[in-house]
């Protein structure tokens, strides 16, 4: 009589150790849903970053991968990195950027950058081919200009906020390989490179989620 008051006293704790033990064996995709987000698997403290809207820098000497989180759809965020012929209205550094060839999925196009510091003012054109993979990656390749290397990827993720909810944000994931030129020296081109990445990906974030907001109020 003991043992079977004993049973009955805890039997919600036993059938719930029970459940739990079963949904962790036999249904591993209910644990996992919580770490398989693109921002989840990123390092803590980048991941803390992009939260509070920050942009995030990783690499040196021409090698670098650049992130930013953005409150908005995939759509918007491609049409934003896709504006070729609008670069300079919102990108800083772009003096001028204008798509030259059109094939589908395939693009050529140029821009002059510009440079301004306290030293020197300087620009820089440069020629690039595109290949888009709508919605997810814009690949860039350098084919002429005043860079000896310019290659690299834009890639897009949409992010929910908790798992099995709709996606409200995206992962803007930049990864990039620059060799420079001539003047001004390597430190020195490395240094403003560096600079222009992180006003670069903010300036993206502010234009697309100013978009998506006009979008949100037009519906």
């Amino acid at each position: 009589m003991f043992f079977i008051n004993l049973i009955n006293r805890y039997r919600y704790l036993i059938v719930t150790t029970i459940v739990t033990l079963v949904l962790v064996v036999f249904v591993p995709s209910a644990t996992a849903k919580l770490f398989d987000g693109p921002v989840d698997l990123l390092p803590v403290a980048e991941r803390v970053a992009l939260r509070e809207g920050k942009v995030t820098l990783a690499g040196e000497q021409g090698e670098y991968v650049c992130r930013i989180l953005v409150t908005s759809n995939l759509d918007s965020a491609w049409q934003v990195l896709t504006d070729y012929d609008n670069f300079a209205e919102f990108l800083p550094g772009v003096a001028q950027s204008e798509l030259i060839e059109n094939n589908g999925d395939r693009k050529i196009i140029e821009q002059i950058n510009q440079v301004k510091t306290l030293i020197f003012s300087t620009q820089a054109r440069i020629r690039l081919a595109i290949t888009e993979s709508y919605p997810q990656q814009i690949a860039f390749n350098f084919v002429d200009g005043d860079l000896n290397a310019l290659d690299g990827t834009w890639l897009l993720e949409a992010v929910s906020p908790y798992p099995s909810a709709p996606p409200d944000r995206v992962l803007i994931t930049h990864r990039v390989n620059v060799e420079p030129n001539g003047m001004p020296g390597k430190s020195i081109f490395f240094s403003i490179y560096e600079s222009t990445l992180e006003k670069t990906l903010a300036a993206i974030k502010d234009e697309v989620e100013l978009r998506y907001q006009d979008i949100l109020l037009v519906n």
